[in-house]
Formats: C-alpha cells, sequence, structure tokens
C-alpha cells in the first residue's frame, strides 16, 4: 500500500509541474500549439460567448462561470494543478503519519518544481 501511495504521490506531482508549465505559457502567449484561441489565455475569452461576443450570452450554460475550465487551457490546467498538487502533498503527509516518510515530502516539491523547469524552460511546449 506504500508503495501505491509513493507512485501516486510522485505522478501528480510530476502532472502538477506539467500543468504549472502549460499554466504559465499559455498566459505568456508561448504555446506552440495550433489552436490558439483555445491555448492562448489572451485570446481564449471568445470560447466563452457565442460568435466571440459577451453581449450575446454565454457560448454554453456556464462556459463563463462554473465550466470555464471547459473552454480555455489555462483554465483547465490550473484546475488540473491545484487538483494534484494537494492531492500529491495530503498523500505526502498521509505517508508521514502512516510511517516515517519525512523524507518523501522533501523531494515532492523539488520533483515539481524539476518537473514545472523543464516543461517550462526547453522547447517542448515553447515556441
Amino acid at each position: 500500500m506504500i508503495v501505491a501511495l509513493i507512485i501516486t504521490a510522485v505522478l501528480l506531482s510530476i502532472i502538477s509541474g506539467f500543468s504549472k508549465a502549460i499554466c504559465d505559457l499559455s498566459e505568456e502567449g508561448k504555446l506552440k500549439f495550433k489552436k490558439k484561441s483555445f491555448w492562448i489565455k489572451e485570446l481564449s475569452y471568445i470560447n466563452k460567448w457565442k460568435n466571440g461576443d459577451k453581449k450575446q450570452g454565454e457560448k454554453f450554460f456556464g462556459s463563463s462561470r462554473w465550466f470555464v475550465s471547459l473552454t480555455d487551457a489555462w483554465h483547465l490546467f490550473g484546475l488540473i494543478f491545484r487538483l494534484s498538487f494537494a492531492i500529491s502533498f495530503l498523500l505526502a503527509g498521509y505517508l508521514i503519519a502512516l510511517n516515517n516518510w519525512h523524507y518523501f515530502l522533501l523531494l515532492n516539491y523539488p520533483l515539481f518544481a524539476l518537473v514545472f523547469h523543464i516543461f517550462h524552460t526547453y522547447k517542448i511546449l515553447k515556441k
């Protein structure tokens, strides 16, 4: 059981680093993906409104409120980042409570930061 918790926490830490890199690159307008209105935060407002016009109302029910995560990468990967980061550290805390896994908590955040740095700095996702 402990091994499964460690693997899950490590995978969630990797996912959170990757998601944070997507968020930051989206905000900077540096993602190299084709559909710009989804991937670039500055252009994503058109996905929330009918024909990209706020005066015409929401594109679909809740597109500017509850379901905004479905309209652009910045919101979607922000949600994934927050959930995976929080769960990863909750699992790390649980591992400490189960056993003497204090060193794991020391490795969890640097793993997140390393993955973030790799995807944010190198031209894997960037233009």
